[in-house]
């Protein structure tokens, strides 16, 4: 027995260094650690300027810059364009999200067969400290499912196709393209007075949306027609860059709409006015309340809306008559039975 001793204590240090060792991960194949591409946090961005080559001005790509002002991204060029908070936030987190998948060239000595030449798309992104990232954005690879990307004067890499459609926006992407601000949920009223039609669509109770009792110039509608009535206004969006409303000389009134909402707790009422000039007779401009911007609307998309009301009523008559209809007949029979 005594010979077996050495040996049991061998395999009592081996079972104890093995649970040790497994406890410490030992045996565990490390993960690969996917370098970030910019190595930056979202909150390290304090200006952006993108120079889009897809928007050609006089011959110079057309430029656009986005600065952080006292927590407020701000449009600073071309113009101070409204924008649109959620996309601007999401685009920050992206650029400072995205991975590099691997490393095509350390030192590359012709960007143009990557697409990193000219017709890159290039961005500028000042960080806190003043230092600044420039950004490149390339061709796809042959596998189609990246893009190649340098940073700086660094190698080029290659970025998955699906972060690059997150980052590589143009200035219109990151624009506020929907004039009309409201909220299906604090809704209690819209008053539509034009040309072509005139309505009032009204809630009488204070529950959720889709509890609420909704009447339309008086008459009791379904909740989701008048929830859809809202909808079709809310998205209601241009395809062009918005105006200063003080360009728009000569203008002629062709609609008001009144919306009244409660937001967190207070009453608000905003006026849109919808208005034509001599120049453009077949557009639209829809002026913001504060009457300081003017959206281009497609004059046919707003008549739908305009008339929407007329389809909720022929809707519920048709409805209506529909579900009379077998009474009607019932009594018809009964008539001729007797």
């Amino acid at each position: 027995m005594r010979k077996w001793v050495p040996t049991i204590l061998v395999v009592i240090v081996l079972i104890v260094g093995w649970v040790y060792a497994a406890s410490q991960n030992y045996f565990r194949e490390e993960e690969a650690m996917q370098a970030k591409l910019l190595g930056i946090q979202s909150g390290d961005i304090q200006s952006i300027t993108i120079h889009d080559t897809t928007e050609e001005t006089s011959g110079t790509a057309a430029t656009s810059t986005l600065t952080l002002d006292n927590g407020v991204w701000q449009m600073v060029e071309p113009k101070a364009y409204p924008l649109n908070g959620y996309s601007v936030s999401s685009w920050l987190d992206a650029l400072s999200g995205a991975n590099q998948e691997l490393v095509v060239e350390e030192a590359p000595t012709d960007l143009d067969k990557y697409g990193l030449g000219t017709d890159a798309t290039r961005m500028d992104i000042k960080l806190k400290g003043n230092r600044e990232i420039k950004l490149a954005i390339g061709g796809q690879l042959p596998a189609d499912d990246a893009r190649y990307v340098r940073v700086d004067s660094g190698p080029v890499v290659a970025v998955q196709t699906e972060a690059i459609t997150s980052i590589a926006l143009s200035r219109r992407d990151l624009l506020d393209t929907t004039p009309f601000n409201m909220d299906e949920t604090n809704v209690e009223s819209l008053e539509w007075e034009g040309e072509a039609a005139t309505w009032m669509l009204t809630s009488t109770s204070e529950n959720d949306a889709a509890e609420q009792t909704w009447t339309l110039n008086g008459k009791t509608i379904e909740a989701t027609d008048a929830i859809s009535l809202i909808g079709k206004i809310k998205n209601l969006s241009t395809a062009d860059d918005v105006r200063k409303a003080s360009e728009l000389k000569n203008s002629v009134p062709r609609f008001t709409l009144s919306v009244e909402q409660t937001v967190n707790g207070q009453q608000v009422r905003d006026v849109y006015r919808g208005i034509t000039v001599p120049s453009e007779p077949d557009q639209i401009w829809v002026i913001t309340p504060d009457g300081q911007w003017a959206y281009g609307m497609d004059a046919t998309s707003l008549t739908e809306a305009e008339k929407f009301p007329d389809t909720i009523k022929a809707s519920t008559t048709s409805s209506e008559e529909s579900s009379n209809s077998p009474k009607d007949e019932t009594t018809s029979s009964s008539t001729d039975g007797k």
